[in-house]
Protein backbone atom coordinates (compact mmCIF):
# COMPACT_ATOMS: atom_id res chain seq x y z
CA UNK A 1 0.00 0.00 0.00
CA UNK A 2 0.75 3.68 -0.48
CA UNK A 3 -0.10 6.20 1.99
CA UNK A 4 0.36 10.12 1.43
CA UNK A 5 -0.86 11.75 4.49
CA UNK A 6 -0.44 15.89 5.32
CA UNK A 7 -1.03 16.02 8.97
CA UNK A 8 -2.25 19.61 9.62
CA UNK A 9 -2.70 21.67 13.23
CA UNK A 10 -6.11 21.42 12.56
CA UNK A 11 -6.86 18.12 9.81
CA UNK A 12 -5.23 15.33 8.57
CA UNK A 13 -5.43 15.06 4.87
CA UNK A 14 -4.55 11.50 3.14
CA UNK A 15 -5.05 9.10 0.38
CA UNK A 16 -4.27 5.67 0.73
CA UNK A 17 -3.17 3.83 -2.55
CA UNK A 18 -2.38 0.34 -3.96
CA UNK A 19 0.75 -0.71 -5.28
CA UNK A 20 -0.92 0.36 -9.19
CA UNK A 21 -1.87 3.84 -7.49
CA UNK A 22 -5.17 2.95 -7.58
CA UNK A 23 -6.71 5.32 -4.86
CA UNK A 24 -8.53 3.04 -2.03
CA UNK A 25 -9.34 5.18 0.81
CA UNK A 26 -9.90 9.16 1.19
CA UNK A 27 -8.57 10.16 4.83
CA UNK A 28 -10.19 13.43 6.32
CA UNK A 29 -10.65 13.81 10.00
CA UNK A 30 -9.95 16.20 12.56
CA UNK A 31 -6.43 16.49 14.34
CA UNK A 32 -7.51 15.17 17.93
CA UNK A 33 -6.90 12.54 20.01
CA UNK A 34 -8.40 11.43 23.24
CA UNK A 35 -6.64 9.51 25.86
CA UNK A 36 -8.71 6.48 27.30
CA UNK A 37 -7.55 5.64 30.85
CA UNK A 38 -8.57 1.87 30.72
CA UNK A 39 -10.03 -0.66 28.29
CA UNK A 40 -13.22 -1.04 29.74
CA UNK A 41 -14.16 2.18 29.31
CA UNK A 42 -14.27 2.47 25.39
CA UNK A 43 -17.50 2.73 23.99
CA UNK A 44 -18.72 2.02 20.19
CA UNK A 45 -22.01 4.20 18.91
CA UNK A 46 -20.85 3.88 15.40
CA UNK A 47 -19.66 1.21 13.55
CA UNK A 48 -17.01 3.26 12.33
CA UNK A 49 -15.98 4.05 15.75
CA UNK A 50 -12.25 2.51 17.04
CA UNK A 51 -9.37 3.09 18.80
CA UNK A 52 -5.37 2.19 19.10
CA UNK A 53 -2.76 1.94 21.31
CA UNK A 54 0.96 1.73 20.25
CA UNK A 55 3.03 -1.15 21.82
CA UNK A 56 6.27 -0.58 19.75
CA UNK A 57 7.56 2.15 17.76
CA UNK A 58 10.60 4.21 17.81
CA UNK A 59 8.52 7.59 17.56
CA UNK A 60 7.49 9.29 20.13
CA UNK A 61 4.43 8.07 21.34
CA UNK A 62 1.71 8.33 24.06
CA UNK A 63 1.82 4.64 25.96
CA UNK A 64 -2.45 5.16 26.85
CA UNK A 65 -5.24 4.03 24.55
CA UNK A 66 -6.18 6.90 22.37
CA UNK A 67 -9.69 7.94 20.25
CA UNK A 68 -8.38 9.65 17.06
CA UNK A 69 -10.13 12.30 14.44
CA UNK A 70 -13.97 12.34 14.99
CA UNK A 71 -14.60 9.87 17.76
CA UNK A 72 -12.24 11.71 19.83
CA UNK A 73 -14.01 14.86 18.88
CA UNK A 74 -17.06 13.64 20.03
CA UNK A 75 -15.98 12.97 23.49
CA UNK A 76 -15.32 15.50 25.98
CA UNK A 77 -11.90 17.18 26.68
CA UNK A 78 -10.42 16.19 23.27
CA UNK A 79 -6.53 17.14 22.85
CA UNK A 80 -5.51 19.42 19.34
CA UNK A 81 -1.92 20.85 18.23
CA UNK A 82 -0.66 23.42 20.93
CA UNK A 83 -0.24 26.25 17.96
CA UNK A 84 0.49 28.37 20.49
CA UNK A 85 3.82 26.16 21.12
CA UNK A 86 6.83 26.38 19.40
CA UNK A 87 7.45 22.25 20.37
CA UNK A 88 7.51 20.69 16.41
CA UNK A 89 4.92 18.52 15.36
CA UNK A 90 7.26 16.22 13.67
CA UNK A 91 7.97 13.03 15.91
CA UNK A 92 5.54 14.80 18.10
CA UNK A 93 3.13 11.72 19.76
CA UNK A 94 -0.10 12.81 18.46
CA UNK A 95 1.78 13.35 14.99
CA UNK A 96 1.92 9.72 15.73
CA UNK A 97 -1.08 8.90 17.34
CA UNK A 98 -2.40 10.48 13.97
CA UNK A 99 -0.19 8.55 11.90
CA UNK A 100 -0.97 5.14 13.07
CA UNK A 101 -5.23 6.22 13.08
CA UNK A 102 -5.03 6.88 9.68
CA UNK A 103 -3.69 3.44 8.85
CA UNK A 104 -6.09 1.54 11.20
CA UNK A 105 -8.97 3.77 10.02
CA UNK A 106 -7.89 2.12 6.24
CA UNK A 107 -6.62 -1.03 6.94
CA UNK A 108 -8.18 -3.82 9.35
CA UNK A 109 -5.80 -6.64 8.53
CA UNK A 110 -2.76 -7.58 11.52
CA UNK A 111 0.42 -6.73 9.09
CA UNK A 112 0.24 -4.28 5.95
CA UNK A 113 3.47 -2.99 4.62
CA UNK A 114 3.03 1.21 3.34
CA UNK A 115 5.30 3.36 1.41
CA UNK A 116 4.86 6.55 3.00
CA UNK A 117 4.76 10.55 1.87
CA UNK A 118 4.50 12.88 4.43
CA UNK A 119 4.80 16.74 4.85
CA UNK A 120 6.59 19.07 7.69
CA UNK A 121 6.54 22.38 8.04
CA UNK A 122 9.47 24.63 6.71
CA UNK A 123 10.60 25.63 9.97
CA UNK A 124 10.90 21.63 11.16
CA UNK A 125 12.24 20.84 7.28
CA UNK A 126 14.88 23.63 7.70
CA UNK A 127 16.51 22.16 11.14
CA UNK A 128 19.67 20.64 10.26
CA UNK A 129 19.35 16.52 10.75
CA UNK A 130 15.34 16.84 11.61
CA UNK A 131 13.90 15.47 8.51
CA UNK A 132 16.75 12.77 7.96
CA UNK A 133 16.40 11.63 11.62
CA UNK A 134 12.23 11.41 11.33
CA UNK A 135 12.35 9.23 8.21
CA UNK A 136 14.62 7.26 9.85
CA UNK A 137 12.59 6.33 12.80
CA UNK A 138 9.45 5.80 10.37
CA UNK A 139 11.54 3.41 8.11
CA UNK A 140 10.83 -0.17 10.07
CA UNK A 141 8.63 -2.18 12.25
CA UNK A 142 5.38 -0.50 14.61
CA UNK A 143 3.21 -2.40 16.59
CA UNK A 144 -0.31 -1.17 17.32
CA UNK A 145 -2.66 -2.43 19.03
CA UNK A 146 -6.46 -1.99 17.07
CA UNK A 147 -9.55 -1.82 19.17
CA UNK A 148 -13.08 -2.32 17.37
CA UNK A 149 -16.58 -3.45 18.94
CA UNK A 150 -16.33 -6.59 17.55
CA UNK A 151 -12.72 -7.53 17.92
CA UNK A 152 -9.38 -6.43 19.39
CA UNK A 153 -6.05 -7.49 17.75
CA UNK A 154 -2.32 -5.68 17.09
CA UNK A 155 -1.22 -4.95 13.66
CA UNK A 156 2.61 -4.37 12.71
CA UNK A 157 2.85 -1.82 10.87
CA UNK A 158 5.65 -1.77 8.33
CA UNK A 159 6.82 1.44 6.56
CA UNK A 160 9.09 0.34 3.72
CA UNK A 161 10.10 3.61 2.80
CA UNK A 162 9.51 6.88 3.94
CA UNK A 163 9.56 10.62 1.70
CA UNK A 164 9.59 13.68 3.83
CA UNK A 165 9.18 16.70 2.16
CA UNK A 166 8.30 20.76 3.49
CA UNK A 167 4.89 21.51 3.02
CA UNK A 168 5.21 23.78 0.38
CA UNK A 169 7.04 21.81 -2.09
CA UNK A 170 4.19 18.95 -1.64
CA UNK A 171 1.68 21.59 -2.23
CA UNK A 172 3.02 22.93 -5.12
CA UNK A 173 3.15 19.40 -6.75
CA UNK A 174 0.09 19.27 -5.82
CA UNK A 175 -0.94 21.66 -8.91
CA UNK A 176 -0.09 19.24 -11.46
CA UNK A 177 -2.73 16.67 -10.54
CA UNK A 178 -4.79 16.18 -14.08
CA UNK A 179 -6.76 13.24 -13.11
CA UNK A 180 -9.04 14.72 -10.63
CA UNK A 181 -11.39 16.54 -13.10
CA UNK A 182 -13.90 19.16 -10.67
CA UNK A 183 -10.11 20.47 -9.36
CA UNK A 184 -8.93 20.12 -13.03
CA UNK A 185 -12.04 22.15 -14.02
CA UNK A 186 -11.30 24.81 -10.56
CA UNK A 187 -7.76 25.00 -11.29
CA UNK A 188 -8.51 26.24 -15.00
CA UNK A 189 -10.97 28.40 -14.19
CA UNK A 190 -8.25 30.70 -11.94
CA UNK A 191 -6.05 30.45 -14.45
CA UNK A 192 -8.68 31.81 -17.06
CA UNK A 193 -9.60 34.70 -14.71
CA UNK A 194 -5.73 35.88 -14.89
CA UNK A 195 -5.78 36.13 -18.49
CA UNK A 196 -3.64 32.43 -19.38
CA UNK A 197 -5.07 30.87 -22.21
CA UNK A 198 -3.11 27.43 -20.66
CA UNK A 199 -1.65 25.87 -17.76
CA UNK A 200 1.10 28.55 -16.85
CA UNK A 201 2.72 26.17 -14.18
CA UNK A 202 5.18 25.01 -16.90
CA UNK A 203 6.85 28.26 -17.66
CA UNK A 204 7.31 29.02 -13.61
CA UNK A 205 11.16 29.35 -12.77
CA UNK A 206 11.46 31.95 -9.70
CA UNK A 207 8.25 31.64 -8.28
CA UNK A 208 6.94 31.30 -4.62
CA UNK A 209 4.18 29.47 -2.72
CA UNK A 210 2.63 30.71 0.97
CA UNK A 211 0.68 27.97 2.81
CA UNK A 212 -1.44 29.76 5.56
CA UNK A 213 -1.95 26.49 7.81
CA UNK A 214 -3.53 26.76 11.18
CA UNK A 215 -0.71 26.96 13.07
CA UNK A 216 2.30 28.07 10.76
CA UNK A 217 2.30 29.80 7.23
CA UNK A 218 5.26 28.80 5.14
CA UNK A 219 6.44 30.58 2.52
CA UNK A 220 8.52 27.90 0.24
CA UNK A 221 10.73 30.19 -2.50
CA UNK A 222 11.56 28.36 -6.02
CA UNK A 223 14.40 29.54 -8.25
CA UNK A 224 15.25 27.81 -11.61
CA UNK A 225 12.24 25.70 -10.89
CA UNK A 226 14.59 24.01 -7.90
CA UNK A 227 13.22 24.84 -4.53
CA UNK A 228 15.30 27.28 -2.40
CA UNK A 229 15.45 26.60 1.28
CA UNK A 230 17.86 29.98 2.04
CA UNK A 231 15.15 32.21 1.03
CA UNK A 232 11.84 30.57 2.45
CA UNK A 233 10.68 31.03 5.81
CA UNK A 234 8.01 29.27 8.11
CA UNK A 235 5.88 32.11 10.30
CA UNK A 236 4.93 30.56 13.26
CA UNK A 237 1.18 31.31 13.32
CA UNK A 238 -1.79 30.37 11.45
CA UNK A 239 -4.99 31.32 11.31
CA UNK A 240 -5.64 28.92 14.45
CA UNK A 241 -3.26 31.53 16.47
CA UNK A 242 -6.02 34.37 15.37
CA UNK A 243 -8.41 32.25 16.73
CA UNK A 244 -7.00 31.63 19.89
CA UNK A 245 -5.60 35.04 20.59
CA UNK A 246 -9.98 35.92 20.12
CA UNK A 247 -10.62 33.17 22.49
CA UNK A 248 -8.44 34.71 24.85
CA UNK A 249 -9.94 37.90 24.36
CA UNK A 250 -13.34 36.61 24.82
CA UNK A 251 -12.37 34.77 28.13
CA UNK A 252 -11.81 38.67 29.84
CA UNK A 253 -15.74 38.83 29.02
CA UNK A 254 -16.90 35.61 29.99
CA UNK A 255 -17.61 34.84 26.94
CA UNK A 256 -16.48 30.95 25.73
CA UNK A 257 -16.64 28.77 23.52
CA UNK A 258 -15.09 24.78 23.37
CA UNK A 259 -12.30 24.73 20.90
CA UNK A 260 -11.00 26.81 17.99
CA UNK A 261 -12.25 24.09 15.68
CA UNK A 262 -16.23 25.14 17.02
CA UNK A 263 -15.19 29.08 16.44
CA UNK A 264 -13.67 28.00 13.09
CA UNK A 265 -17.52 26.18 12.04
CA UNK A 266 -19.25 29.20 13.64
CA UNK A 267 -17.29 32.08 11.78
CA UNK A 268 -17.31 29.74 8.51
CA UNK A 269 -21.39 29.03 8.88
CA UNK A 270 -24.12 30.35 6.78
CA UNK A 271 -26.67 28.77 8.58
CA UNK A 272 -29.26 32.03 9.77
CA UNK A 273 -29.66 31.48 12.96
CA UNK A 274 -26.65 31.65 14.20
CA UNK A 275 -25.99 34.98 12.49
CA UNK A 276 -26.22 37.25 15.88
CA UNK A 277 -22.97 34.37 17.18
CA UNK A 278 -21.48 34.60 14.34
CA UNK A 279 -21.04 38.49 14.43
CA UNK A 280 -20.59 38.42 17.89
CA UNK A 281 -17.45 36.31 17.67
CA UNK A 282 -16.48 38.24 14.17
CA UNK A 283 -15.95 41.16 16.32
CA UNK A 284 -12.85 39.48 18.39
CA UNK A 285 -11.31 37.70 15.25
CA UNK A 286 -11.04 40.32 12.98
CA UNK A 287 -8.81 43.03 15.00
CA UNK A 288 -6.29 40.32 14.67
CA UNK A 289 -6.08 39.54 11.01
CA UNK A 290 -4.90 42.52 9.71
CA UNK A 291 -1.53 41.89 11.86
CA UNK A 292 -1.49 38.58 11.24
CA UNK A 293 -2.04 39.91 6.39
CA UNK A 294 0.53 42.44 7.71
CA UNK A 295 3.02 39.69 8.96
CA UNK A 296 2.37 37.45 5.72
CA UNK A 297 3.39 40.47 3.49
CA UNK A 298 6.58 41.55 5.20
CA UNK A 299 7.61 37.95 5.23
CA UNK A 300 6.88 37.28 1.67
CA UNK A 301 9.01 40.89 1.44
CA UNK A 302 11.59 39.22 2.75
CA UNK A 303 11.44 36.68 0.43
CA UNK A 304 12.27 38.81 -2.84
CA UNK A 305 15.75 39.01 -1.20
CA UNK A 306 17.69 42.01 -3.59
CA UNK A 307 15.48 40.75 -6.39
CA UNK A 308 12.81 42.28 -8.02
CA UNK A 309 10.43 40.10 -9.85
CA UNK A 310 8.59 36.70 -9.90
CA UNK A 311 6.77 34.85 -12.18
CA UNK A 312 4.27 33.94 -9.38
CA UNK A 313 2.76 34.12 -6.16
CA UNK A 314 0.62 31.06 -5.13
CA UNK A 315 -1.34 30.71 -2.02
CA UNK A 316 -3.01 27.92 -0.69
CA UNK A 317 -3.89 26.19 3.01
CA UNK A 318 -6.77 25.89 5.22
CA UNK A 319 -6.04 29.18 6.71
CA UNK A 320 -5.72 30.93 3.31
CA UNK A 321 -9.65 29.70 2.68
CA UNK A 322 -10.84 30.92 6.05
CA UNK A 323 -9.18 34.49 5.54
CA UNK A 324 -10.21 35.06 1.75
CA UNK A 325 -12.93 33.03 1.25
CA UNK A 326 -11.03 32.14 -2.41
CA UNK A 327 -13.12 29.79 -4.22
CA UNK A 328 -14.53 29.36 -7.60
CA UNK A 329 -18.52 30.08 -8.06
CA UNK A 330 -20.51 29.59 -11.00
CA UNK A 331 -17.28 29.94 -13.49
CA UNK A 332 -15.89 33.27 -11.72
CA UNK A 333 -12.79 33.27 -8.83
CA UNK A 334 -14.87 35.36 -5.82
CA UNK A 335 -13.25 36.32 -2.62
CA UNK A 336 -15.06 37.01 0.76
CA UNK A 337 -11.94 39.19 1.92
CA UNK A 338 -9.30 40.58 -0.81
CA UNK A 339 -7.27 42.68 2.44
CA UNK A 340 -4.17 40.13 1.17
CA UNK A 341 -4.32 40.21 -2.15
CA UNK A 342 -4.40 44.22 -1.83
CA UNK A 343 -2.64 44.64 0.97
CA UNK A 344 0.31 42.64 -1.18
CA UNK A 345 0.04 44.46 -4.12
CA UNK A 346 0.18 47.61 -2.48
CA UNK A 347 3.51 47.02 -0.99
CA UNK A 348 5.26 45.21 -3.63
CA UNK A 349 3.93 48.55 -6.00
CA UNK A 350 5.82 51.11 -3.23
CA UNK A 351 8.75 49.08 -3.35
CA UNK A 352 9.24 48.55 -7.23
CA UNK A 353 8.91 44.80 -7.22
CA UNK A 354 6.57 42.87 -9.96
CA UNK A 355 5.11 39.42 -9.89
CA UNK A 356 3.53 38.30 -13.21
CA UNK A 357 0.53 36.04 -11.27
CA UNK A 358 -0.74 36.10 -8.18
CA UNK A 359 -3.25 33.67 -7.38
CA UNK A 360 -4.69 31.13 -4.74
CA UNK A 361 -5.95 27.33 -4.76
CA UNK A 362 -9.81 27.81 -4.88
CA UNK A 363 -11.63 25.88 -1.95
CA UNK A 364 -12.60 23.30 -1.58
CA UNK A 365 -9.25 22.02 -2.40
CA UNK A 366 -7.12 24.70 -0.93
CA UNK A 367 -6.55 23.01 2.18
CA UNK A 368 -6.00 19.56 0.49
CA UNK A 369 -3.36 20.07 -1.73
CA UNK A 370 -0.35 19.21 0.23
CA UNK A 371 -2.09 15.44 0.07
CA UNK A 372 -3.07 15.98 -3.53
CA UNK A 373 1.04 16.56 -3.99
CA UNK A 374 2.02 13.62 -1.78
CA UNK A 375 0.35 11.39 -4.02
CA UNK A 376 1.48 12.79 -7.21
CA UNK A 377 5.08 11.55 -5.11
CA UNK A 378 4.01 8.56 -4.20
CA UNK A 379 2.66 7.73 -8.08
CA UNK A 380 5.88 8.23 -9.14
CA UNK A 381 7.81 5.70 -6.47
CA UNK A 382 7.66 1.28 -7.86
Amino acid sequence: MKLGLDIGNSKVKGAMLDDNNILKHVIGFPSAVNHISDAKYLTYPHMEDFYIQVLQSPLRHYDDIVAVGDKAVDMPDYEEFDVMSTSYKTNHPMTTSLLFGAIAQSVDAEEVTVTLAVSIPIVESKTIGIAKEYKEKLEGDHVIRVFRENKTFDMTIHIALAIVSNEGQAGFLGLLDTVDKPFRTAINTVYASLGEDEDPVGSFEDFLVCDIGEGTTDISVFRNKKFNPDFSFSITRGIGNLLEDAMANARKEQLTIESRKDLQHVIESTNKRQAKRREQWEAYVKPTENAFIDKIVDTIIQAYGNRDYFDAIIFFGGGFSALTGYTVDMGKVVMRDDRLFTQLASRLKDLNKTVSITMGVPSPYSQTINQRGLTQILSSVR
